[in-house]
């Protein structure tokens, strides 16, 4: 599955205005590109005026300008819940573009400089990055365009004289307004490129960032893709667009943080928590960002939009893969690669999967053409026989996730390893071998992983140390957070496990950040428990809260706090967990027994139609005037799909997550998603797949809707 030096090297862009081709120079197996200067982007504005002002605050909300008499009619600001901790202002403003330069020669500005600038408290106004995306829609015009598919959003550096894209989600060409994803805000332009541009695409057209996998990429993998937990695709690429941005002084990021032997990257440990780090910092904006319904643009415009990028930054460019079967459903989870390159109808990729690719790899290559658009699939994976596959492109750009403040920070403790710092709190784990009592699993069979033969377990530690005092702790398992309090140096709390190796980061901070004074600690927990066929599981970050799974089965059989596992060998609720945090599970496994309500066996299969909701039942704080809001995750994990003949198990995951306000009192817990706490309904359907359906279509095969 994952952000202030100006001395850059990338690229200046050459154009040759008759033929509409871009060069260049390249050695015979095209790597070794000589550095190019990058052209400062200086733009020149009238005075700012105010168009928008308003408040959003942990619910979410939205800004909004509906006036025709404004320049900027038609700006909306979508911000959701969860993506701030506290009120955040905003403030958006407009000005008159009077001239610009650095842009390429075809190139021209189409809208007024926006200007959206936020101000919180003293914590966010350290990075001004929100804990997940927002949907942005800004305003271009109409009488300054010739040809609207030529038109994207930019994100102005006036500091570093830079253009930044914003990526690209979809377009309305009847309102003059472009749609999509960020993180943080500046100002922002629209500029147009002239389509002869891309309408040559099918011939002799070419740009080139001048980035190399080989060189400018990282030498560890995104180990993420091919062990079951921890991938680090978003943060890795992001680092490395940023670094060959802003710290690429000849040196590149390949040759960077090696601390072992040369042929095994499992004992560089500063690259390892570096690339975490970053991951870590993305983790909740990635979730939004490979969400179904940000993948409704057409395969020509995401292509296009990529190209459009490369050619006014200069810098290599951030494209999600996601991938949808033949039978119309989405695979779990996504990717993230750079494109650094176009030529002979295709895009050059950095997989980081894949380190120190060639740049003439064919797996690293994806066909695009002006008039057929996407025509492969692009399959990832240091496994060639059995690479992941995606269908689905999408360009979501760079410096939207990435507050250069926050980069530095963790470039310059990278460079000392993240050692002899003391604004870093130091970790350790305890368990029962250790001074300090605890309870978190030891290694039971001497092969140097802690195990457990459950399906969850408590992980507990101390926290000393560190610029400042930290009261709560993140604890990652997988892709899922938690969050615990910190009383007294101490933190205890229960996770739920996955068969197998979990991955497990403890980053210790108050906030989910980049913060440069974040602890960190990595270990490996085995379960060796049997894994259900369906699992159903529900967290939440809040403490001192009671927040309940309620699962509906198929032939009615409601499984909740009061109803966990009313008949034998049928599927149940774990745990009623009423103190906060969770995990509550709801666990099946294939040999169980299906009952309807009355307790009467109905099938002896878990297929069928299941209704799944969250309920807060009670606020336990010491906060009696307020309610505190609960930010709840509930994860269904099951087997998709077993091959008898290979014994070969195909595991799918989908991810939701929401917010609660109030609780809702006993009573209505009984009923089922009807009354005051309630989330709404998840559906799930569980049935017999079949092997076709997993086939990955090409991507002109796919529909939006």
């Amino acid at each position: 599955m994952k952000l202030v030096v100006a001395a850059v090297a990338v690229v200046a862009i050459l154009l040759v205005a008759s033929m509409a081709v871009l060069f260049w120079p390249t050695d015979a197996n095209g790597d070794d590109l000589p550095a190019h200067e990058v052209i400062p982007k200086i733009i020149d504005i009238g005075s700012l005026v105010t168009a928008a002002t308003g408040t959003i605050g942990s619910l979410g909300g939205s800004i909004s300008v509906n006036n025709l008499a404004s320049a900027v009619n038609g700006l909306r600001i979508e911000v959701p819940q969860g993506a701030l901790e506290s009120p955040v202002d905003f403030d958006i403003r407009s000005a008159v573009v009077n001239a610009a330069q650095g842009l390429p020669d075809t190139g021209k500005i189409v809208s007024r400089m926006i200007s959206i600038e936020t101000d919180g408290t003293s914590d966010w106004d350290v990075f001004r990055m929100f804990d997940k995306v927002l949907t942005v829609t800004l305003p271009y015009d109409d009488s300054l365009v010739t040809d609207e598919e030529g038109v994207r959003f930019y994100q102005y550096d006036a500091e570093n004289q830079k253009l930044e894209p914003t990526g690209f989600l979809w377009q309305d060409m009847i309102a003059n307004t472009i749609t999509f994803n960020s993180a943080t805000f500046s100002k922002f332009v629209a500029v147009e490129l002239a389509m002869s541009i891309f309408e040559d695409m099918n011939s002799s057209f070419a740009v080139d960032t001048g980035f190399r996998p080989n060189n400018d990429g990282w030498f560890i993998p995104n180990y993420g893709s091919y062990l079951e937990n921890g991938g680090l695709c978003l943060g890795m690429v992001s680092y490395a667009k940023w670094y060959y941005t802003y710290h690429n002084t000849g040196d590149g990021l390949y040759d960077q943080y090696r601390q072992g032997d040369q042929g095994e990257w499992r004992d560089d440990s500063t690259a390892i928590e570096l690339a975490t780090r970053v991951q870590m910092g993305v983790q909740g904006i990635w979730g939004s960002l490979t969400a179904e319904e940000r993948t409704n643009t057409s395969a020509k415009e995401t292509g296009l939009s990529i190209i459009h990028g490369m050619l006014v930054s200069g810098e290599p460019q951030l494209v999600g893969l996601k991938t949808r079967y033949a039978s119309g459903n989405w695979g779990a989870g996504g990717h993230a690669i750079l494109a650094y390159k176009y030529e002979g109808g295709r895009f050059y990729m950095y997989d980081p999967n894949n380190p120190g690719s060639n740049v003439n790899s064919a797996q690293q290559q994806m066909p695009f053409t002006y008039g057929a658009g996407f025509t492969d699939i692009f399959k990832s994976g240091l496994n060639a026989a059995n690479p992941l596959q995606f269908n689905v492109f999408y360009h979501a750009s760079a410096k939207v996730f990435s507050p250069l403040n926050a980069y530095t920070g963790l470039y310059e403790s990278a460079q000392v390893d993240f050692n002899g710092n003391s604004v870093f709190p130091e970790i350790e784990l305890t368990d029962e071998d250790s001074d300090t009592y605890g309870y978190t699993p030891i290694d039971t069979d001497d092969d140097g992983i802690r195990d457990t033969s459950e399906t969850k377990c408590w992980i507990t530690g101390t926290i000393s140390g560190g610029q400042r005092a930290v009261n709560t702790t993140l604890v990652f398992v997988g892709d899922q957070k938690f969050e615990t309090a910190v009383t007294d140096g101490v933190f205890q709390i229960e996770v739920p496990l996955k068969q197998g190796d979990n991955d497990v980061v403890i980053l210790a901070t108050d906030g989910n950040t980049f913060t440069n004074w974040a602890g960190y600690y990595r270990e490996t927990i085995e379960s060796t428990a049997a894994r259900g066929a369906l699992t159903v599981t529900l967290s939440w970050g809040q403490g001192s809260s009671d927040v309940d799974l309620h699962v509906l089965e198929p032939y009615g059989r409601h499984i909740y706090y009061s109803n966990k596992a009313p008949d034998a060998n049928a599927p149940y609720l774990d745990v009623d967990n009423t103190n906060g945090y969770g995990p509550e599970h709801y666990y099946a496994t294939d040999d169980m027994s299906m009952y309807d309500a009355s307790h009467t066996v109905m099938s002896n299969d878990l297929y069928g139609d299941y209704e799944i909701a969250v309920h807060y039942y009670a606020d336990h704080d010491s906060d009696y005037d307020n309610y505190q809001p609960i930010s709840w995750t509930v994860t269904i994990s099951y087997l998709a799909l077993y091959i008898e003949a290979t014994g070969q198990e195909i595991w799918d995951e989908v991810t939701y997550s929401g917010f609660l306000g109030t609780p809702g009192g006993s009573g209505s817990a009984h009923s089922f998603a009807s009354g005051t706490g309630w989330s709404g309904i998840m559906e799930f359907e569980c049935y017999e797949v079949a092997l076709d359906d997993y086939n990955v279509p090409e991507p002109q095969d796919v529909v939006f809707t």
